[in-house]
């Protein structure tokens, strides 16, 4: 897991938990977000201070994510431990998650919301993609870099054979190693209306 690789790193510092402050004159410099990394076999998190920018440009911008003071579940047995640092390409990344308050507000642009659901191995992730008005969504997003983000998101995955379904408001999935992409009925969103191929 702990693997080294060549290239630009995008370096994030993970806390366990925020931390506290009782200065009553205090103000962070930047939000404390829940950060989600999904690989195929393991989910990294931790809590994360952005403090700059959009994740999805940051990690459309970096050949690889540098973590530091992750946790790390394996999808495999289900167990946990904590890691200095680790280290992981960018085409090893499913999707990537940060749950908090949304990126510069200077940087949106107005456009329509498309239902759309991806599969990348075990994965399924399904949620609403975002293209300028009259701009096929799918042709839009096969244009972008690789992390694409989706909001009113959820993730779905078979660790063990069994099935977990996270709700995860905004997440950045990889399309360079996803199985598909497609555009679907709204109410193809709701739980158990998709299924992966091959299951």
């Amino acid at each position: 897991m702990e693997s080294l690789v060549a290239g630009a790193r995008l370096s994030l510092h993970l806390d366990a938990l925020p931390e506290d402050v009782f200065e009553p004159e205090f103000v962070a410099d930047a939000p404390v977000l829940g950060f989600e990394a999904f690989l195929p076999d393991a989910r990294l998190f931790g809590r994360v201070r952005l403090a700059a920018g959009r994740l999805t440009d940051l990690l459309n911008a970096h050949e690889s994510l540098h973590l530091h003071e992750a946790t790390i579940e394996s999808l495999v047995d289900g167990s946990t431990r904590r890691s200095e640092q680790v280290i992981v390409p960018r085409s090893q990344l499913i999707a990537v998650s940060a749950t908090g308050p949304r990126g510069d507000p200077a940087l949106r642009s107005w456009t329509q919301t498309h239902p759309v659901a991806v599969q990348s191995g075990d994965f399924l992730i399904g949620g609403l993609a975002h293209a300028t008005p009259s701009r096929d969504p799918l042709a839009s997003i096969l244009e972008r870099p690789p992390m694409v983000p989706l909001t009113d998101a959820w993730i779905e995955y078979w660790p063990g054979g069994r099935r977990v379904r996270q709700w995860i408001g905004t997440i950045i999935f990889n399309r360079e190693i996803a199985d598909w992409v497609r555009v679907v009925a709204e109410e193809d969103l709701e739980y158990g209306r998709l299924r992966p191929t091959g299951s």
